[in-house]
């Protein structure tokens, strides 16, 4: 009988896309004078400059310019960035993030000052993208991230206390001058602008919760300002605006300290690019057609704070919550982003009269919003239960931005997740396992060894004098997972001690370059390499040489395995176990061969849970109709109907001792149980031409048992009504490779590799789809600023 079946399809993901660049850009410029998506671009170009235009006017409000030099970087920053941005849909503006950054270097260097910092990190931001490094930019710990954007966040909301009570602003914005200014005014508080503060907050966080597609800024402002308008009331309002953009020209040179302004521009640029790498990344995914590509993206924000700069706005960065915005209201291309830029300059040009009777209470309530927002008390609640390491360094860094400074709280909140990074890569591990046989003892080292593992490397060498003289020792360093030369010398002097107090001394288990690092570092001693051994038996045969070794016994082996299975693999399975104790949901039966050379999770890299196992000598499927069948069909059918395994695989392997009895014509001596049991396999001969060899047999074989199984009517039911897909595979031991028939082709190709034939993956002739269940991940990043 032959039978068809077949492997997963392979599936081909387009590539990710990197480096745009003109060649690639132009085609996407191009499209913008098509009318293929115009309408979903149109419908979100409006709804983003609706909500651009009020938070452009309150984040200028906040960066201590005037509210239109915002206007003008929303314009102009709008206008490049969608043009040479690496992610269609980002927008790029003024944010409330870079708003407290902004204030601060105006109040310390003017706004020329500012404008040569915009230009700087205008530069900045463009050679990182050209250079290829845009990726690098998360490499800021997200926590120190986090913790500097609540910061801010912390920062904007006190800044606009004095305003929302209807109070000067002070002369200084540091949040202690803040405070005490409130206290030396605060009899003067105007109950009407904090009504009207409240109200306006209270529309900008409730109305997204009840109707999430409405502007909420803007909706808020404009009820503000109509309350105003309607009752009369007394409050400052914006003022009269320009009606045009200023011209171009270069910004004048700072008169400040340049290793100052450097400094400031430093900041400036990692937080307006992080901005633009991580919501770019989010927004992309979002986005129904997602590209992205972070150096790109600093190219165009790195382009538009150049533009900026020259017509006199404050830098720009990634708007995240504008940029998903404009994603989830269907805009499909750059063209909406774009869009989203000349309607906030025709907002400009035709709503100047309007624009001058917003209150100046109504943007207060719109920032005081996004410093709300920015605060994410659930990213430090969140840190705290993961890692309270991580949530340390959360706070140190708020604290520092708060109460000192800027840069003074990105310094300490490195510092800090340095130092934690530094202790972490030290916890380097070492334990005494031993049994009450005379066997040897050995000792289990986990994790890095380093400079920092002094003292695990003291604790153990102190176990190891204890011992009785001349007993056996093992090291096993199967998981140490790196070592630096300070490691080596501290972990090649214990050897060495050990080995002149007549210890029989063992290196089992260490990695190809930790290996290589002692034995550079022990370099002067000859025989230092005779010491390590890769498997137990390799143990077994290095003691066997030693004098006054003893050799380990097989329980001494699994004792210790027990014992690091304990140290090493429990913690890291604990909560999977817990489940597991609760019943078990295998996705694969897998019927291969009781050869102890084969380990089905070590070459799967499957968890426990996950393979319903069947091992037999020769991994034999013996047909429905043969007394010998229950053995394997009673778990096929367990698998297939109670636990629902949706794949069945049988594995042969080479050098396989059942396919060498198999071919030979002599019945094995003194074994009728494997006699008896190998009849099983006597069609598999009828396969084969003469000369075969036992992987031909193997490979055959595995075939053959497939035929066998769809013999159980329980198989054969699921098999043609597409629920269970069939597997044959054959293990290389020599190569360590795993190998998969293809029936389309009858060829044997590794497996997780393109079949020669890829039209063999068409459905139909018997073949069976693999059914993703449709499931995705999703990234859940904090993008500061709004």
């Amino acid at each position: 009988m032959s039978v068809n079946f077949s492997s997963r399809p392979s599936s081909h993901l387009p590539p990710a896309r990197s480096g745009l660049g003109l060649r690639q850009l132009l085609p996407e410029w191009k499209a913008l004078f098509s009318s293929r998506d115009l309408k979903e671009d149109i419908l979100a170009a409006l709804q983003v400059a609706s909500v651009a235009v009020p938070l452009s006017l309150a984040i200028g409000l906040a960066s201590g310019v005037s509210p239109e030099i915002a206007l003008v970087t929303a314009i102009v920053a709008g206008f490049v960035g969608s043009l040479f941005g690496g992610t269609p849909l980002l927008v790029t503006g003024p944010t409330a993030a870079m708003a407290v950054l902004i204030a601060s270097a105006v109040q310390q260097y003017g706004l020329r000052g500012l404008l040569t910092i915009g230009l700087v990190v205008g530069v900045l931001q463009v050679l990182t993208g050209l250079l290829g490094l845009g990726r690098a930019i998360r490499l800021v710990p997200m926590p120190v991230v986090s913790g500097f954007t609540a910061g801010i966040g912390a920062i904007l909301l006190v800044w606009q206390l004095p305003r929302a009570l209807g109070l000067p602003p002070p002369d200084q914005n540091h949040v202690f001058d803040v405070l005490a200014h409130l206290g030396q005014l605060m009899h003067q508080a105007q109950p009407v602008a904090l009504a009207l503060t409240a109200l306006t907050l209270a529309i900008t966080l409730s109305l997204p919760r009840v109707a999430p597609k409405l502007p909420s800024p803007l909706i808020a402002v404009a009820v503000t300002t109509a309350l105003v308008l309607g009752l009369g009331l007394e409050v400052p309002t914006l003022g009269a605006l320009p009606h045009a953009l200023p011209l171009p020209a270069m910004p004048g040179l700072s008169t400040a300290s340049w290793g100052e302004l450097l400094s400031t521009a430093l900041i400036v640029y990692a937080l307006s690019s992080l901005t633009a790498v991580t919501a770019g990344g989010v927004v992309a995914k979002l986005s129904p057609r997602p590209t992205h590509d972070p150096d790109q993206d600093l190219v165009g924000l790195g382009l538009s704070n150049m533009a900026v700069s020259l017509l006199g706005g404050i830098p720009a960065a990634g708007a995240y919550a504008r940029a998903a915005l404009n994603a989830k209201a269907g805009g499909r291309t750059r063209r909406a982003t774009l869009l989203h830029a000349i309607l906030v300059l025709g907002a400009v040009l035709l709503l100047v009269p309007v624009l001058a009777h917003i209150p100046i209470v109504a943007l207060v309530g719109v920032l005081m919003a996004l410093a709300v927002r920015m605060l994410r008390p659930r990213d430090l609640l969140g840190l705290w239960k993961v890692s309270r390491m991580e949530g340390t360094v959360f706070i140190v860094t708020f604290t520092a931005v708060v109460l000192l400074d800027f840069i003074v709280g990105v310094q300490a909140g490195i510092i800090v997740a340095l130092a934690i990074a530094v202790v972490r890569l030290g916890r380097g591990q070492a334990g005494l396992v031993h049994t009450n046989s005379p066997g040897p003892s050995r000792f289990l080292l986990t994790g890095p060894i380093t400079f920092l593992s002094a003292a695990k490397l003291e604790a153990l060498r102190n176990d190891a004098r204890s011992l009785e003289p001349g007993r056996g020792i093992v090291f096993d360093l199967s998981d140490v997972t790196a070592m630096d030369v300070s490691g080596a010398e501290l972990m090649t002097q214990l050897v060495r001690e050990l080995i002149e107090a007549q210890h029989p001394l063992v290196i089992q288990g260490a990695l190809p370059e930790v290996q290589q690092l002692l034995l550079r570092q022990a370099k002067k001693d000859s025989g230092f390499e005779e010491l390590f051994a890769l498997t137990e038996s390799d143990v077994v045969a290095r003691l066997q040489g030693l004098q006054g070794a003893t050799e380990p016994s097989p329980r001494d082996r699994l004792v210790h395995g027990v014992e690091r299975f304990r140290r090493a693999r429990r913690p890291r399975y604990g909560e999977l176990f817990g489940r597991l104790a609760k019943g078990q949901t295998p996705h694969t039966l897998l019927i291969t061969c009781a050869d102890s050379r084969i380990s089905p999770s070590l070459i799967t890299s499957t968890d426990p849970g996950e393979l319903f196992i069947v091992r037999n000598v020769g991994n034999l499927v013996p047909q429905n109709d043969s007394p010998l069948s229950p053995a394997v069909t009673s778990a096929i059918e367990y698998g297939l109907e109670v636990l629902g395994v949706s794949d069945v695989i049988v594995c042969g392997h080479s050098a396989c001792g059942a396919m060498k009895a198999l071919l030979s014509k002599d019945k094995p001596e003194g074994l009728p149980g494997v006699v008896n049991w190998l009849a099983e396999a006597t069609p598999v001969l009828g396969k084969l031409s003469p000369d075969a060899s036992p992987e031909d047999a193997a490979k055959a074989n595995a075939l053959v048992q497939l035929e066998n199984a769809l013999t159980n009517p329980v198989l054969r039911r699921k098999y043609d009504a597409g629920e269970v897909r069939l597997h044959a595979w054959f293990y290389d031991v020599g190569h360590s490779e795993v190998l998969e028939f293809e029936p389309k082709t009858g060829v044997w190709a590794p497996l997780g590799t393109p079949m020669l034939d890829n039209s063999a993956h068409a459905d139909g002739d018997g073949s069976r789809p693999a059914q993703g269940d449709g499931r995705a991940s999703q990234e859940d990043a904090a993008a500061p600023g709004m």
